[in-house]
């Protein structure tokens, strides 16, 4: 803010509307420096929490620059992987149809000469080429350039279990600099059922290979930025829309995007961002944040183990960031992680009962389309749902997906599997308890002795991902294990769970002790040991040489 601790500033009237640290003088509201960093701060998280049941692309996957597809004509060549299937809806465009072609620009007219004055010359200049109308929805002409594989058929809208579901689009360019040609490197959608108060994620990755309508096959984070170069600024976000709409058969209500420093700068108001960590991770960190990013020797190893920690700004980032020694599709399960951290630590903490008076600064900052009565229409729900009533839905290399180089760059893909995917999709658009656990609904306790490094708590934010309803036992009342031991005290009668449950802790069938137990009060119990702290470890190679995070 620019003042030294101790000193007054002056603020908005309605910052004050929801602390007790104003003070009015001769009209001129003010508060201390330090309160109001303070509320500023909470104002700052507010922004990037309330947009999305405060679940919002506050942060930034950035990576090397990466040049979007070229206007040339694929070469013919064949592909070792079987192409897909023809797209059967694409059309031959009629005179109705929007154009892609701009029009021709008009000679200019000569300037009649006026009478009773000298004659002379003038050439008016010449009216400028519109740009291309963007497409309609659900109208598909043939594609601008041809393809490197097939298109896909569009898949069908999933059905939903009823009408007041909210999705939104969440987002995260790779670029700071405003205007700049960037890729859109997180992509998040969220669907919002406010009947049953739940809410499901999703990553998109951004290798996906998808049909951008009316143009190509292509990369789906480069949607946005062709849009805006294609059709105009502000463009992009409704292409994203439509091609989401057409690859996923999912109908984006809003959308709201930010960059990485926002994300620090929440981070850092807040006070850090307390998170569990369920597999460890080493990657290399800049040593500060102002070093020289192109200097090897600015660059050191950093660990971050399993277990409950609080970070700062720069190492958050470079939490949901690094993928050196992991890969995207973890990226992305640590980036929705961190989403729902946040919207704890905002629900704990009141923020949302500051939505109307902070509103009118948020708008200024966030990139959305929402409105206050949007926005104020998700916060009963924010306040509402449990973390049982969140769901990530996992997407996988080999079952989603495959891997697949372009023929004509030789650029890394993935290729949607439309099955796999169509169920992923419909899964999403479904309260949670219809498509975890097969149905079964199974009550779990979960404990650790004081040196366990607060595993129970990593657990029970692990089993909550999985639809578990998940209950402490206090770390008095643990003995300290040499290994992690689970009972099951129903007799076998929730298969399903068990095995949701052995997956969770990566434990094997000689750590699950069968205790029947027709008067329990639990159906399974977790007493947690210190082999949990190694049994998931991205760690750097030896003798590798300093990577920029993210790269």
């Amino acid at each position: 803010m620019g003042k030294t601790s101790g000193e007054r500033v002056s603020i908005p009237v309605f910052l004050c509307y929801t602390l007790p640290v104003c003070l009015s003088n001769n009209g001129v509201t003010t508060m201390h420096s330090d309160s109001f960093r303070v509320h500023f701060g909470r104002l700052v998280l507010l922004i990037a929490l309330i947009g999305t049941l405060t679940l919002l692309p506050f942060f930034l996957v950035a990576t090397s620059a990466q040049g979007l597809p070229t206007n040339t004509p694929r070469p013919t060549q064949v592909s070792t992987r079987p192409p897909l299937a023809t797209n059967t809806k694409a059309v031959t465009p009629t005179s109705d149809l929007p154009t892609l072609t701009p029009s021709n620009t008009l000679k200019p007219s000569r300037t009649p000469i006026p009478s009773n004055t000298p004659t002379f010359t003038h050439t008016p200049r010449p009216t400028s080429t519109p740009l291309p109308t963007l497409v309609i929805e659900g109208t598909y002409q043939t594609p601008v350039n041809t393809p490197v594989t097939m298109i896909p058929p569009s898949l069908p809208t999933p059905v939903s279990s009823g009408d007041d579901i909210v999705t939104i689009l969440l987002l995260g360019s790779d670029t700071i600099t405003p205007g700049a040609t960037a890729r859109t490197d997180v992509i998040i959608l969220l669907a919002i059922d406010r009947t049953a108060q739940s809410v499901s994620m999703m990553h998109i990755p951004r290798d996906l290979f998808v049909y951008v309508p009316n143009y190509t096959m292509a990369k789906i984070n480069t949607v946005v930025s062709y849009g805006n170069q294609t059709y105009g600024k502000g463009e992009g976000i409704k292409l994203m829309k439509e091609t989401l709409l057409y690859n996923l058969g999912v109908k984006v209500d809003f959308y709201a995007r930010v960059d990485f420093v926002t994300f620090q700068e929440i981070v850092t108001k807040l006070g850090g961002l307390q998170i569990t960590v369920d597999c460890g991770i080493q990657d290399w960190k800049l040593k500060s944040p102002e070093l020289d990013y192109n200097d090897p020797a600015s660059w050191e190893p950093y660990t971050l183990n399993i277990g409950k920690h609080v970070l700062d700004g720069y190492t958050a980032l470079w939490y949901v960031r690094s993928r050196v020694t992991s890969d995207d599709l973890d990226r992305g399960r640590r980036q929705i992680e961190v989403l729902k951290a946040m919207w704890r630590q905002a629900r704990d903490n009141g923020l949302f009962a500051q939505v109307a008076s902070l509103w009118p600064d948020a708008e200024k900052l966030v990139d959305t389309d929402m409105t206050l009565p949007d926005i104020l229409g998700l916060v009963p729900s924010a306040l509402a749902i449990n973390p049982d009533k969140i769901q990530r839905i996992n997407l996988s290399q080999g079952t989603h997906f495959d891997s697949w180089y372009t023929a004509d760059t030789g650029s890394f893909v993935f290729l949607p599997k439309l099955d796999a995917w169509q169920i992923a999709v419909q899964n999403f658009m479904l309260p949670p308890s219809t498509n975890r656990l097969g149905g079964e609904s199974p009550t779990v306790e979960v404990g650790a002795a004081p040196s366990m490094d607060n595993f129970d708590e990593v657990v029970a934010d692990r089993l909550s991902w999985e639809g578990f309803n998940v209950s402490m036992l206090p770390p008095d009342t643990i003995a300290r294990r040499d290994y992690t031991v689970l009972y099951d005290y129903t007799g076998g009668s929730y298969p399903n769970s068990l095995h949701a449950l052995m997956k969770a802790l990566r434990i094997s069938e000689a750590s699950v002790i069968s205790k029947p137990d027709p008067n329990r009060t639990s159906d399974f119990r977790i007493e947690m040991g210190p082999d949990y702290g190694s049994s998931c470890f991205y760690g750097l190679p030896e003798d590798t040489p300093p990577t920029p995070e993210g790269s």
